[in-house]
């Protein structure tokens, strides 16, 4: 009998790093499993694929007795306590130890939200503890996620694997299997030209109107059943967004991008990458484009992926379609052909690797509440703390025109380093789907999803 297999993330998202989490992981599972079966959840869903996804206090869920295994593609856990009820949900709701008893349920390679408070009341340590509990499989992709977990529950060793992203192809081997499969292949650089061409890929930072609407508007909320004491007050999280520190390190990192990006144009070609998402990115690049002597835009635009709702697989199994369908690939083809690029998300600092472009991580999201964030981490892991630059307070903690300077002018690593950890995502997979052949399998499945 053939698994039926849960996958939940973002992928109704307008978003190239939730798509492209929920496709790499059917795409590699499916090889491993053949006769797997899967469907795609996501809490923002308004449409039948990927089916909406909520749970309940007791537990049920909309997929609740039709499936074997929930797999959690990789995304984000943010609590307790949480800034905005919708995210219990990939916590298993509000009664985790209550959640569709019988199916074996996995986080692959999970990350903690930049800025996520620490559990500090024993409730809810208590919460994360039954979390853990009730997940077979547990993988983390930084060490500030096993961390937390770890100090939060009293029990050590979670496991952190890289992010499920890397899995994809190194851009270089895909073009060697199918020069036509990514579109226009890129000429490969060959020296530094007079004038090197820099992308830049950013957002800006703080929550903006478009993010607001897509995750906490449209009456989503209300879909599941949240549980307030697990929650930060709404008037408190608006509070800390407007706190004066919050506020002059916004305006710092804007500051400092835009004096760099005006002296860069004096001996570079600067080109705006911007790809319209849930953030709004695409507005950001554009107010950044206005203010740089000759800069152009290149404005990318994501393709729509949806599901049948059947119960079928709704993403494509090939590595070509796959990078198509989530806009994966034009975005590494965008990237491939600068000589440097300046990325603000998790997911573009990936792809970057990924087509062996030197970059330097732009953060307008450093926590200072918890001393970190998703680029600080994901680039100090890869032993890339040297590409990597944010603004503290009211003062950069480094020059960036100086750290971009140098990352023209350094031998090349992003092959090696994305060859590394593309090598080590897969071997996660790989434990991943022997854990879901050994979970015993359903003999009968309940009602229809």
């Amino acid at each position: 009998m053939s698994q039926r297999i849960a996958i939940w993330a973002g992928s109704s998202l307008p978003n190239v790093g939730d798509r492209l989490l929920a496709a790499v992981t059917e795409a590699e599972l499916s090889r491993r499993l053949p006769d797997a079966t899967f469907r795609h959840f996501c809490p923002w869903s308004t449409a039948a694929g990927p089916a909406p996804l909520r749970v309940d206090r007791d537990g049920s869920w909309p997929g609740a007795g039709s499936f074997d295994a929930v797999v959690m593609a990789g995304g984000l856990w943010s609590g307790p306590p949480f800034r905005h009820p919708i995210m219990q949900v990939f916590c298993l709701g509000p009664a985790p130890e209550a959640f569709d008893p019988g199916v074996w349920v996995a986080w692959h390679g999970v990350g903690l939200q930049d800025d996520t408070p620490a559990p500090a009341r024993d409730d809810w340590r208590g919460y994360l503890g039954a979390v853990r509990e009730r997940i077979d499989h547990l993988t983390v992709r930084s060490r500030a996620a096993a961390r937390r977990m770890d100090d939060a529950t009293g029990v050590p060793g979670t496991a952190v694997v890289p992010d499920p992203a890397f899995a994809l192809e190194p851009l270089e081997a895909l073009e060697a299997l199918s020069p036509r499969a990514v579109g226009a292949t890129r000429a490969p650089r060959s020296g530094r030209r007079r004038r090197p061409l820099i992308g830049v890929a950013v957002g800006a930072p703080g929550v903006t109107s478009q993010l607001v609407t897509h995750l906490v508007g449209r009456d989503l909320a209300s879909r599941g059943t949240a549980d307030p004491a697990l929650c930060v007050p709404p008037e408190q999280v608006m509070a800390e967004a407007s706190a004066p520190g919050e506020r002059a390190a916004a305006l710092g990192f804007v500051t400092e991008l835009g004096l760099t990006l005006i002296e860069l144009a004096a001996f570079a070609d600067i080109e705006f990458i911007t790809v319209p998402n849930i953030y709004g990115d695409e507005e950001a690049g554009a107010r950044f484009a206005r203010a740089v002597p000759r800069a152009r835009v290149r404005e990318i635009r994501l393709p729509g992926v949806s599901g049948d709702g059947t119960g079928a697989s709704t993403w494509a199994s090939t590595w070509a379609s796959i990078g198509a369908s989530t806009g994966a690939d034009e975005l590494t083809e965008a990237f491939a052909r600068c000589d440097l690029v300046l990325v603000s998300r998790y997911h573009s600092a990936i792809l970057a690797l990924r087509g062996a472009t030197p970059f330097v991580a732009v953060d307008p999201f450093w926590s200072r509440r918890n001393g970190t964030s998703k680029l600080h981490e994901l680039t100090a892991e890869l032993g890339m703390a040297h590409r990597y630059w944010t603004h503290h307070d009211t003062h950069p903690a480094e020059d960036l025109l100086g750290i971009v300077e140098r990352a023209l002018d350094d031998d090349p690593i992003e092959a090696a380093v994305y060859r590394d950890t593309h090598a080590r995502a897969r071997a996660a997979f790989d434990r991943l789907a022997e854990g879901l052949r050994s979970a015993r399998p359903r003999v009968t499945l309940g009602r229809s999803s």
